[in-house]
């Protein structure tokens, strides 16, 4: 039987790896889009958010590897 605090552990670390996938899922759709843009601007845009979105990840591979 775990106690409350490995309980806390276990949950914390499926959120945060649930939230990178959910995340590397989300910028590579946004690399993909700005591929098939034709428009500048929109091309540019998804390149942005592609960007912010591979910052979270490493953000949350940050937080993983604290809470393991």
């Amino acid at each position: 039987m775990h106690n409350q605090s490995e309980i806390k552990k276990i949950l914390d670390q499926g959120m945060v790896t649930m939230s990178i996938i959910e995340s590397e899922v989300c910028m590579r759709k946004c690399q993909m889009y700005s591929q098939m843009a034709q428009d500048k601007e929109i091309k540019e845009f998804f390149q942005k958010q592609a960007s912010a979105l591979e910052g979270l990840t490493d953000f949350f591979k940050s937080k993983l590897s604290e809470v393991m």
